[in-house]
């Protein structure tokens, strides 16, 4: 029975254990204002993209630089929402951060498909997709937090 007694505690400190060991941090607060120049690279018009931007043509696909805002309004754990905006448009996007707390990935209203990761506290490196009927986008952006 002695023997028992002494397996029940030491049980029960264990399982605790392994249940602290697999809890996953909140992850990186996301939430705030990002800023950030998007260089891309466009098929078609895409509505982030108007005719009117400044671009140079190459083999008919448009190389452009446009200014861009993610804005996340708010955050539960690893999950995000928020808007991404252009001087042309602002979309709803949703997102979520791996469990290293690094990388990113988001899907805007459009259809847009964002990844990236964190480089270091306040900076977010981010690669924009976007393929529908007559557009193709390809995109990289560093945006920087405000504080």
């Amino acid at each position: 029975m002695r023997g028992a007694t002494l397996l029940l505690p030491l049980g029960l400190s264990l399982a605790c254990a392994a249940g602290i060991a697999v809890a996953q941090p909140a992850g990186p607060d996301m939430t705030g204002t990002w800023t950030g120049t998007n260089k891309g690279i466009v098929s078609g018009l895409p509505a982030h993209f108007p005719v009117t931007a400044p671009a140079t043509i190459v083999d008919g696909n448009r190389l452009v630089e446009l200014k861009i805002t993610v804005k996340i309004d708010g955050q539960d754990e690893g999950r995000f929402w928020g808007t991404l905006s252009s001087e042309s448009k602002a979309e709803p996007i949703i997102g979520v951060i791996g469990s290293d707390g690094k990388r990113v990935r988001m899907i805007g209203q459009g259809g847009s498909a964002i990844e990236g990761t964190l480089l270091d506290d306040g900076t977010l490196e981010l690669f924009y997709t976007e393929n529908r009927a007559g557009v193709s986008v390809a995109a990289t952006n560093v945006l920087k937090k405000a504080k």
